[in-house]
């Protein structure tokens, strides 16, 4: 079996609700290994949106990267995403964040993902859940690619609420 991390994130409705349904959807088809505490973060643009919620969960599956993408944008699809804008609001979003610790790159899917070395809210979940884990192109462990943000995104922990897996 292959070991993926997905990184969820909702910012419209009610955040933390939308995030344990998208788990319970995911359940139905991977195998939950961990969940990584709820992280709460101003959106990339800086603008007017409602904070982010965000997690990181690690799985287990038999499935090859791309259904595991098909699976995933069937769930958000499932859960009412409607994509207006790049990083508008969403009801909830799912990427594939890393496969395997190794490297994939098809026309619609890159993994590890492009953007996660740059992302707070992608980066602290990962350090609740696999703490071990280097990236596979750069050999950066997390909390380097973290200490080398210029910006966190205001990123705090949510110790109001957490996952059920």
């Amino acid at each position: 079996m292959s070991e993926v991390i997905l990184g969820l994130g909702s910012n419209i409705g009610n955040p933390v609700i939308q995030l344990q349904n998208a788990v319970d959807y995911i359940k139905q088809h991977f195998f939950i290994l961990k969940s990584s505490k709820i992280y709460i973060s101003q959106s990339l643009l800086k603008d007017e949106q409602p904070d982010y919620y965000n997690i990181a969960i690690k799985c287990k599956t038999d499935e090859k990267p791309l259904k595991v993408l098909e699976i995933t944008q069937s769930i958000e699809k499932e859960m009412g995403r409607i994509k207006t804008k790049v990083w508008g609001e969403r009801i909830i979003d799912i990427d594939i964040i890393d496969y395997d610790n190794k490297i994939f790159e098809y026309d619609n899917l890159v993994i590890p993902h492009s953007q996660m070395s740059k992302r707070s809210f992608v980066l602290k979940p990962m350090m609740d859940i696999c703490q071990n884990y280097k990236h596979p192109k750069t050999n950066k462990s997390l909390d380097y690619m973290y200490e080398e943000l210029t910006d966190v995104f205001n990123i705090k922990v949510c110790n109001d609420f957490q996952i059920k897996i």
